[in-house]
Parts: structure tokens; C-alpha cells; sequence
């Protein structure tokens, strides 16, 4: 699950319909601890898996379009200087992009994450 999305407020605001009415189902199980792994769990898990299907989807088209600019600049018989610099803009974008990409799947350890007395082991970062 990706929790970096529980920081965008588009994302939110998607939630909190689907929380809101998650509670009414309540009455369909027993206890909350089997409301929570039977209902609940199930409608974020779909919510986040709908979301980064989206974003996936979102981010492979928005490449594909930097790939086609840049195929397109190729082709055109245009100045030395303003395709290469043409070239390198669209070139930024699709390194920016797959940063971003990379990014995600990094879970930074910051040093206000550490205490004072906690000593790091090579299975701190698993």
C-alpha cells in the first residue's frame, strides 16, 4: 500500500466518503475487529489499489507523450541549437518523471525518526 497518498488531498477526499459510510456496515458483523478485517480493510485496499492503478496509468501516458515529443523533435529538420535545447527540456521532464517514480518505492529514514538511545542494526531499514 501506498501511504504517500494518504498526503494528497485529492486522494482524501476520495476516502472520506468511503469512511464515512463504512461504519453502516457495522451491523452486518458481529464484532469490530471482524468489521475491520472483513469490510473495512477491504474497502482501503481497494481504494488504494484503484488510485495507484490510476496513477500508474496517468504517469505511462504522460512518458509515452515526453517519448513522442521527443521522436517528433527528431524528425523535424530545425536549427542545431534550438532542437538541442528542445531535446534537453523534454529530457528533464522524463528524468523528472521517472525520479518521481523511483522516489515512491523509498522510505527515507530521517534523523528526527531516530531516538536518542536507539542503536541502528542492518535490520533498522527493512
Amino acid at each position: 500500500m501506498n501511504t504517500a497518498l494518504l498526503r494528497e488531498e485529492s486522494f482524501q477526499e476520495q476516502l472520506r466518503p468511503c469512511w464515512a459510510e463504512s461504519p453502516k456496515e457495522t451491523k452486518n458483523c458481529p464484532t469490530m475487529v471482524m468489521w475491520w478485517e472483513r469490510v473495512a480493510k477491504a474497502h482501503i485496499n481497494k481504494l488504494f489499489i484503484r488510485e495507484g492503478t490510476v496513477k500508474r496509468r496517468d504517469e505511462t501516458q504522460m512518458q509515452n507523450f515526453y517519448y513522442a515529443c521527443l521522436y517528433d523533435m527528431l524528425q523535424r529538420p530545425i536549427q542545431h541549437a534550438e532542437i538541442r535545447a528542445a531535446i534537453n527540456h523534454i529530457k528533464t521532464k522524463i528524468v523528472k518523471l521517472h525520479n518521481a517514480i523511483l522516489a515512491r518505492g523509498h522510505n527515507e529514514l530521517r534523523t528526527e525518526d531516530i531516538f536518542q538511545e536507539e542503536r541502528m542494526s542492518q535490520f533498522h531499514c527493512d
